[in-house]
């Protein structure tokens, strides 16, 4: 028998792969800092890919999407890249968000959209 997770905000069991992994993780983090389950959104579309996670504020802008990656090494350059041009092609197709995330394994990134400013942690929802 397969390996699941139970999601909380797609709320069933979902098989249990190392992507799913890390991507229960951070969803975990975001609702201890207070996210909201009800503005999470899991593999959220974007023309013909999709985020791991997208966060709405109150209002419904984008306010966070992440993408999660499964390897527990840290990243090489080349897998940098690739993921940062698969954030900036799908970012270009939505309207404007204000935070973008990488997790790898157990390690995240988050940076403001607009500056490129690093953050050192996540940045609490938005009231």
């Amino acid at each position: 028998m397969r390996e699941t997770l139970y999601d909380p905000i797609r709320r069933r069991s979902v098989a249990a792969t190392p992507e799913e992994q890390v991507r229960q993780r951070f969803i975990q983090r975001l609702l201890e800092r207070g996210y909201p389950p009800s503005a999470i959104q899991v593999e959220y579309k974007v023309g013909k890919g999709r985020f791991d996670v997208a966060v709405l504020s109150r209002a419904g802008s984008l306010w966070l999407l992440a993408e999660c990656k499964a390897s527990w090494e840290g990243p090489t350059a080349r897998q940098w890249l690739q993921t940062w041009t698969q954030l900036r092609r799908y970012a270009q197709a939505l309207p404007a968000v204000h935070h973008f995330v990488v997790v790898w394994g157990s390690r995240l990134w988050c940076w403001k959209a607009d500056t490129g400013e690093l953050l050192e942690d996540l940045p609490p929802y938005p009231a």
